[in-house]
């Protein structure tokens, strides 16, 4: 019988699994949420006045969309954090109730121990059972058990303590989780009436600006006209930069040029180039400071705008004016050029076969040649003619375009 009892004890504890937590998984919830918050801050503090030239507005809306989009992945972001939440509870609450159902079961097997024994517990029956042994080494055998189970006992006692104090702990929790809940619920609720404000003030812009499609019109296309000078800009430069790096090997290796349109690369360069595309993802944003993306990578749809699209071959990142621009990884200035219609500087850094592209600088702090590091300073943002910082970024591999946000950690 007793040694019954000391295998339902052994069971017992066998049979009490450990339900994994989902605290780590909350927490990176919380750093995300955290991280989207603070781009929503920012995005407030370029939003600050109504221009009433379409260009303005049409900036206003790009902002608006953009501020839209955080807000709902904001939204977002705080259901998944709630759905972790609600998860984590039903897990500690099943674990509380093991643990609830352990201890009633080890108090109960304990008490029938104790009963059990208290009867062969004096010194005179542990000695009549130690002396009825038929030989010495039963005796030794017995004399063996009677200290055994005597610290079987001790030690059940512990466990049940240590049991006692680890539901307290799980009630604890249970309670911060809870409490933890119904914050996230008045949360996301006041995130969600934000989002419906913010649609309802866009939806005001699209009416507004509906009234002047032509004039909306115009400015795309004046602002479609600038995007393809530049563009053919940036593809000349790195036509030259491919031709140069193919004469350059065909005069070291004296083999004719193949005709290909990519650059012609020395074993450094292919490092380099393994280098940044094992970065894909990890780079980071050429702004240093505040910033916001207000237009994407492709054809975009003008919001509430029939047929009225821009196609945008990298990324618009409006910023703070004189904001720092950096280079987002390492390599060569291979080139520097002007943006006439802006009277701001390009500048393009080849990274092996890879190039980035960083427009609309107002000063330099480099020069074409110079070798740069990750975040080693090119310069500074410009204003365009109404005001505005919008630094256009773009990547390139060879001459192929490349979407950047697939790239950098926006």
């Amino acid at each position: 019988m007793k040694r019954r009892i000391i295998c339902i004890f052994l069971l017992a504890g066998l049979l009490v699994q450990t339900l994994p937590s989902s605290s780590q998984n909350v927490n990176d919830m919380k750093k995300e949420r955290t991280r989207i918050e603070k781009q929503i801050a920012e995005s407030k503090k370029m939003l600050a006045t109504t221009e009433k030239d379409v260009k303005g507005q049409l900036n206003k809306m790009n902002v608006l969309s953009e501020q839209i989009r955080q807000q709902q992945a904001l939204v977002n972001s705080l259901d998944a954090e709630l759905r972790a939440v609600n998860k984590e509870m039903k897990a500690n609450e099943e674990r509380q109730r093991q643990l609830e159902n352990d201890l009633a079961q080890r108090k109960q097997n304990y008490a029938k121990a104790l009963k059990m024994s208290s009867s062969r517990n004096s010194f005179e029956n542990r000695l009549t059972f130690l002396f009825s042994a038929e030989s010495f080494r039963q005796m030794y055998r017995r004399a063996r058990y009677l200290r055994e189970y005597s610290n079987f006992q001790v030690r059940q006692g512990e466990e049940i303590k240590v049991k006692q104090k680890e539901l307290e702990e799980k009630q604890q929790e249970l309670i911060a989780l809870r409490a933890e809940k119904q914050e996230l619920l008045a949360r996301q609720q006041e995130e969600r009436d934000a989002l419906t404000a913010k649609k309802s003030e866009q939806q005001q812009l699209v009416k507004q600006l509906q009234k002047k499609q032509s004039d909306i019109k115009k400015e795309i296309s004046r602002q479609q006209s600038e995007y393809e000078r530049l563009n053919k800009e940036i593809d000349r430069l790195i036509a030259e930069q491919i031709a140069a790096s193919q004469k350059k090997k065909e005069k070291t290796e004296g083999k004719a040029n193949e005709g290909t349109n990519t650059f012609k690369m020395s074993a450094e360069d292919v490092k380099l180039s393994g280098s940044f595309a094992a970065n894909k993802g990890k780079l980071p944003v050429p702004i240093i400071g505040p910033y916001m993306l207000t237009a994407h990578y492709g054809i975009n749809q003008v919001e509430g705008m029939k047929d009225v699209k821009v196609n945008n071959q990298g990324v618009d990142i409006r910023c703070g004016t004189g904001s720092t621009i950096r280079s987002i990884f390492e390599g060569e200035v291979s080139a520097v050029f002007v943006i006439p219609t802006r009277q701001t500087y390009g500048v393009l850094v080849r990274h092996g076969e890879y190039i980035s592209v960083y427009c609309n600088l107002a000063t330099l702090n480099i020069k074409q040649g110079d070798k740069v590091k990750l975040n080693t300073v090119l310069g500074t943002a410009g204003n365009d003619a109404s005001g505005d910082t919008v630094i256009q970024f773009q990547l390139r591999k060879n001459q192929q375009r490349l979407n950047p946000e697939e790239w950098i950690r926006f």
